[in-house]
C-alpha cells in the first residue's frame, strides 16, 4: 500500500455524513504555546544559559534599537514569545508561524535600517540557531520567516494493520472533533481481512474511498480491501476483502503481475475417466485454496500441486484411464492450465506471481541490496532530455514512478505487466505539452551519478524506435537444440543475471559432466527459480538459499529475539556495531561493544587539513615578502581572492536546510582560528558525535534535491530545460558543489581564470611570433645592406687597386720623360 507523508491517503463518511480524512504517514505535531523547547529539534531542545546574568539572544529593530534577552528559567514556547515581547516593549515579536513549524520575528515599529537577530552571551548565536531565527545578513523588511524547526512529538508512519486501525479509530474531523467510537476498525472474525463498523445509527450510506478517482493510482481503500463500490454501502459495516494468506501461499489477485484472474471464476476438470467437476474459484483466496478446492473433490481422480520449479500449477491424473484430460472454464486460462490432452499430467504455464508494486520498499528491490540514490537522465521517443534525482526520501517504488512521469516526457512508467519490475512506456500524453506524431529515436536511460539506474535494471536503450524499457529482473535465455554445455553455461553468464553457471566434471560414469548454478545473492532472497519450460534440465536443488539466524539478548528461545540476515554479519540490531557470524552453535556469546570514533575523527581531522593545505597554497601564490621583496606569481589576483573568500564563506556558514541540532562546523569543533587557521578540537566533536550521531552525520552528509524540467521565459511560453534545486545539504555537499562552481569544465571561475591566463600566454606567443616575424624581415634587410656594402666595399677596393694601379703607371712614364731629357 503507497503512504504519502502529510498527504491525506484514505476518506471515511460515517452514515450520519460526518467525514474523516486521514494521513497514513508521518505526521508532524505542530508547534504551540504549551511546546516544551527542550522537544524542539528534535528533541535536542534550545540552548539558555541557566546563568541569569548572561543574555542569550540579541535583537536590533529597524530604526537602530538593540535588546539583549535572557531566557534563563524559559521551558514552553509560549514563556518565550511572552519574555522577548516584554523585554523588548512589545518593539520585537515573536510569533508561531501559521504552518506550525517555525517562527516569525516581527519588528512592531519600523524604521528605514534592518532587522536583525542576533548571538549573545558566552553561547553566542547557538539559541538563535536553535530557534530556526539567526539573522546576522538582516533584512530590509518589518518581519521575516525562520527555518523549520522538526517537533520531536509526531505520529510515526502507519506500518502494520494495527497502526492503521489505531490510525481510523483515533481519527478527528477537519475541526478538530474526536471520532470517539463513531467508526470502529478492527481485525474481522476471520484474521485475514479489515472490519470497519460505523455506530453513527445514520440512514446514509457508508462510503470508504481513496483520494484518487483513478484505480491505477494509489488507492489505501482499495490496498486494504475496504474500497466501497459507489455510492456506497446502506449496512453499518465493511468486512474487507482477505489480506493475507496462508503459510506457503500466496492471494489470487497477485497472480498474472496483480491482474488476479480478471474476474473470470469457473473452472471445469475432466479426468481421463470421464469424472467431472465444475469449481467456482474466490478471486479474494490465496492459491492454496484453489489446490484444496481441487484435491478435495471426490468427483474426479485428480490432484493439484506446484510444478517443480514453483511458478505454476501442476494437474495429475490419477484414473490410470486412456480418455482425454480436460480442464477448462473462464479461469483455466489466467490459471494456465487450459488443456484437452492424452496424458496423466498438465504442467501450468507461469502464473507470473507480482512481488512488485508501486508500495514496495525500494529497500526491498535488487534482490534485497535496496536501490541507491543517484541521478539518471531518459530521453523520450521524440528526442526530449530530463534528468531524475531520487534521493534518500525516496522510499516506495511509487515515489520513483511519481519522479519520472512529472518530468513532462512522452514516458510514462508504471509497474510491468508481470508485476516483477518497472516498465518505461512511450506515451505522448503524457508530455507536456502533449507530443504527437510517430517516435523517431529509441527510449534510453543513462546513469548522471549513483546506482538508482543500475539498481532499477532500466540502464540502457530500448531494442526498437517505439518499443519500451522493461525492468524486469525476470531474464530469459534462449538455448538452441544444438547447444553444448559450453554454450548453455556462456548463454547464461552472459545474461546479466546474478547467477554464475559452471560445469563439474564428477568424473564417473559415461557422462561425467554436470551443470552448476550458483546464485550471486546471499541468503534466502539469493534463492533460484528455474524454470526450464518443456524441457528437462534435471535439475536437484542441492542447498537452499537461506538466511543466518541467531538469537538476540538470551541463549533461551522464549526469551531472546530471533534476528535474520542474508549474510553472515548483523549490522542494524545494535546502532553502528556489525557482529560477524562465524559458525554455527548452542551457546551463547558476550558482545562487549564501545563507540571508537577514531576514524571518524581522522576523516574530519583530513577534511581540516587539506583546507588548510588549500589556503597555505592560495596564500603562497597571493604573497609579498617584505623582507626580500619577492612577489608570488598571482600577488593581487581577483580569482584567488575570491576562491579563499568562498572557502572561508562555506566553512562558517550554516549547513543547508539541515534541520537537526548541528546546523554549524563550528557546533562540533571545526572552526577559524589564530593565523586564518581552520582549526579542530576533538574534544568538542567527541562530546557532540556522543550526544546526538544523526546530527553530526546530517551536519556531513545530508543530501536532499529535485529536478525541474520546464521553465516559463515568457507567459504562456515553456521551454525544456533541466534544472536541479537542493534543499538540503551537509558541508560535505557544500564543499562538493562549491569545488564544482570552481572547477566546472564550462563556467567554473578557476575554468574561466585559466581561459584567462591562457589568453594572455596565447597573446604573448603570439606577440613573440610577431616580433620573431619581424625580426626575421630586419635580419634579411639588415642581410641585404649588410650584402649591399660588402658589395660596394669590393668595389671601392677594385677601383682604389686601378688607381693605384694608374697612379704607378703614371710615375713610370714620368721618370722616363726625365730620363730622355
Amino acid at each position: 500500500m503507497v503512504i504519502r507523508n502529510n498527504v491525506a491517503d484514505l476518506k471515511i463518511t460515517a452514515r450520519d455524513g460526518i467525514q474523516f480524512n486521514l494521513d497514513l504517514g508521518r505526521i508532524n505535531t505542530p508547534i504551540d504555546n504549551d511546546t516544551l523547547l527542550a522537544d524542539l529539534n528534535n528533541g535536542a531542545g534550545v540552548t539558555i544559559s541557566d546563568d541569569d546574568t548572561n543574555n542569550d539572544i540579541k535583537f536590533i529593530d529597524r530604526d537602530g534599537t538593540e535588546y539583549e534577552i535572557d531566557l534563563t528559567g524559559i521551558t514552553t514556547v509560549g514563556g518565550l514569545i511572552s519574555r522577548v515581547n516584554l523585554e523588548t516593549g512589545g518593539h520585537i515579536q515573536i510569533s508561531i508561524h501559521a504552518d506550525g513549524d517555525k517562527f516569525t520575528v516581527t519588528d512592531t515599529v519600523g524604521g528605514a535600517g534592518n532587522l536583525k537577530v542576533l548571538g549573545a552571551g558566552t553561547n553566542n548565536t547557538q539559541t538563535a540557531e536553535d530557534l530556526g531565527i539567526p539573522n546576522e545578513a538582516s533584512v530590509a523588511a518589518d518581519s521575516f520567516d525562520g527555518q523549520l524547526i522538526p517537533n520531536s512529538v509526531q505520529d510515526a508512519r502507519a506500518v502494520t494493520l494495527q497502526n492503521v486501525i489505531d490510525r481510523i479509530n483515533n481519527a478527528t474531523e477537519d475541526d478538530g472533533t474526536p471520532n470517539a467510537g463513531r467508526i470502529v476498525a478492527s481485525i474481522a472474525a476471520d484474521g485475514v481481512s479489515l472490519l470497519i463498523t460505523d455506530t453513527t445509527g445514520g440512514g446514509s450510506n457508508l462510503i470508504i474511498e481513496g483520494f484518487s478517482t483513478d484505480l491505477s493510482q494509489p488507492n489505501a481503500a482499495r490496498d486494504l480491501g475496504i474500497l466501497t463500490a459507489s455510492p456506497g454501502v446502506g449496512s453499518s459495516t465493511v468486512d474487507g476483502n482477505r489480506l493475507i494468506t496462508g503459510l506457503n501461499s500466496v492471494l489470487v489477485r497477485n497472480l498474472n503481475g496483480g491482474a488476479g484472474l480478471g474476474g473470470e471464476s469457473t473452472l471445469t476438470i475432466t479426468d481421463r475417466n470421464g469424472g467431472n467437476d465444475t469449481f467456482t474459484i474466490d478471486e479474494l483466496g490465496s492459491l492454496s485454496d484453489i489446490i484444496s478446492q481441487i484435491n478435495s473433490s471426490s468427483n474426479i481422480a485428480v490432484t493439484a500441486s506446484l510444478n517443480s520449479s514453483g511458478t505454476g500449477l501442476l494437474i495429475t491424473d490419477t484414473s490410470n484411464r486412456s480418455s482425454n484430460l480436460t480442464i477448462a472454464g473462464n479461469a483455466a486460462d489466467d490459471l494456465g492450465i487450459r488443456a484437452d490432452v492424452a496424458a496423466n499430467t498438465i504442467e501450468g504455464t507461469n502464473l507470473q506471481l507480482r512481488y512488485v508494486s508501486e508500495a514496495t520498499l525500494l529497500s526491498d528491490l535488487n534482490y534485497g541490496r535496496g536501490v541507491g540514490t543517484g541521478v539518471f537522465r531518459i530521453t523520450d521517443g521524440y528526442g526530449n532530455v530530463a534528468d531524475v534525482n531520487i534521493d534518500s526520501d525516496a522510499l516506495t517504488l511509487f515515489d520513483i514512478i511519481q519522479e519520472i512521469n512529472s518530468r513532462g516526457l512522452a514516458i510514462k512508467a508504471r509497474v510491468n505487466d508481470n508485476g516483477d519490475g518497472l516498465l518505461l512506456k512511450h506515451d505522448p500524453n503524457n508530455a507536456s505539452p502533449v507530443e504527437t506524431g510517430e517516435p523517431f529515436v529509441a527510449i534510453k536511460v543513462e546513469s548522471l551519478s549513483g546506482t538508482t539506474a543500475a539498481d532499477l535494471n532500466l540502464l540502457g536503450e530500448a531494442d526498437a524506435v517505439g518499443e519500451d524499457i522493461d525492468g524486469s529482473h525476470e531474464r530469459v535465455v534462449t538455448l538452441a537444440i544444438s547447444d553444448s554445455l559450453s554454450d548453455v553455461v556462456g548463454k547464461i553468464n552472459d545474461a546479466g543475471i546474478p547467477v554464475s553457471a559452471s560445469i563439474i566434471n564428477t568424473g564417473s560414469g559415461a557422462t561425467p559432466f554436470r551443470l552448476n548454478f550458483s546464485s550471486n545473492i546471499t541468503g534466502r532472497l539469493g534463492e533460484l527459480i528455474i524454470d526450464s519450460g518443456g524441457v528437462d534440465l534435471g535439475l536437484t536443488t542441492l542447498s537452499d538459499g537461506r538466511d543466518a539466524k541467531v538469537f538476540f539478548g538470551s541463549d533461551d528461545p522464549s526469551q531472546g529475539f530471533l534476528i535474520t540476515s542474508s549474510s553472515n554479519s548483523i549490522s542494524d540490531v545494535v546502532p553502528g556495531v556489525t557482529i560477524d557470524l562465524v559458525s554455527a552453535s548452542d551457546d551463547s556469546v558476550t558482545v562487549t561493544v564501545t563507540r571508537d570514533t577514531q576514524k571518524i575523527e581522522d576523516a574530519v581531522f583530513q577534511f581540516v587539513t587539506t583546507f588548510n593545505d588549500a589556503i597555505g597554497r592560495i596564500n603562497d601564490y597571493d604573497s609579498f615578502d617584505v623582507d626580500t621583496e619577492e612577489r608570488g606569481p598571482l600577488l593581487g589576483n581577483s580569482t584567488t581572492a575570491r576562491l579563499r573568500s568562498a572557502l572561508y564563506r562555506v566553512a562558517q556558514g550554516l549547513a543547508t536546510g539541515v534541520e537537526t541540532q548541528y546546523q554549524r562546523l563550528s557546533q562540533v569543533g571545526i572552526r577559524i582560528g589564530a593565523e586564518d587557521v581552520l582549526t579542530f578540537d576533538k574534544d568538542k566533536f567527541r562530546e557532540a558525535y556522543e550526544n546526538d550521531p544523526q546530527a553530526v552525520e546530517n551536519l556531513f552528509a545530508a543530501f536532499k534535491g529535485s529536478t525541474t524540467t520546464t521553465k516559463e521565459i515568457a507567459p504562456g511560453v515553456t521551454v525544456n530545460v533541466t534544472e536541479q534545486t537542493f534543499t538540503v545539504l551537509g558541508f560535505g555537499d557544500l564543499f562538493d558543489q562549491l569545488l564544482d562552481g570552481l572547477t566546472n569544465s564550462i563556467d567554473g571561475t578557476m575554468t574561466l581564470a585559466d581561459q584567462v591566463f591562457q589568453d594572455q600566454i596565447d597573446l604573448t606567443k603570439s606577440r613573440i611570433d610577431a616580433f620573431d616575424v619581424r625580426l626575421d624581415a630586419r635580419r634579411a634587410r639588415l642581410e641585404r645592406q649588410f650584402l649591399a656594402m660588402e658589395t660596394a666595399l669590393a668595389q671601392l677596393q677594385g677601383m682604389n687597386n686601378a688607381l693605384l694601379s694608374l697612379s704607378g703607371n703614371l710615375a713610370l712614364t714620368q721618370s722616363l720623360a726625365i730620363r730622355r731629357r
